[in-house]
């Protein structure tokens, strides 16, 4: 099984390699780029000469419903999923960028230079356990031109939130749960 990994993990790094590759020669035209769920230890240094780049995905996705179980080989495992730890400073070459979302990786800080980015309006960082919100916070209270900030299940408290939010007022904050806004179907009409 650990060939079968190996191998994926290489064909995934060579169709990165290429796309990346050959994307760099026409860098203003890629505007979106999605590599969740693709077992990346650390952002690829090509990304930031996409300088164009007005979305970028490097979190992880997974259906919660069906049940993970049901779904068999198609689920993404620990094995295809990010583990990003550190956002470079890099971050500051994006300035197009208007939604970013590194969720369910292993971030434990955010760069100084994310401020930097005038542009962004869509900031989701949750589900990094290991990300302090409170170590964090003047960076992130900076950012007063954000839209939406997603911090649900990051290393956070009560005071902490408050303080975000007392100094973001236009800026819908994620904390928990129950700020989400789940639509519900009324199954008996």
């Amino acid at each position: 099984m650990s060939v079968t990994c190996n191998a994926m993990r290489l064909l995934t790094t060579i169709i990165l390699f290429i796309f990346l590759g050959c994307t760099s020669r026409h860098n203003s035209k890629v505007t979106e780029l999605d590599l969740s769920n693709q077992n990346l230890s650390a952002i690829p240094d090509s990304v930031f000469s996409l300088t164009n780049l007005e979305y970028l995905q490097l979190g992880n996705s997974f259906t919660m419903y069906p049940p993970l179980s049901a779904l068999g080989a198609d689920k993404p495992s620990g094995d295809s999923m990010n583990k990003i730890a550190k956002i470079p400073s890099h971050i500051e070459n994006l300035q197009q960028l208007r939604v970013f979302g590194i969720c369910f990786n292993k971030l434990q800080s955010l760069p100084k230079e994310i401020v930097k980015l005038k542009k962004l309006d869509t900031l989701d960082i949750s589900f990094n356990e290991n990300l302090n919100i409170a170590t964090e916070l003047e960076t992130l209270k900076e950012m007063t031109w954000l839209k939406y900030l997603n911090i649900i299940a990051t290393n956070v408290d009560t005071a902490t939130i408050d303080k975000l939010r007392k100094a973001l007022p236009k800026t819908k904050i994620d904390a928990t749960f129950e700020d989400l806004e789940i639509e519900t179907v009324d199954a008996s009409q």
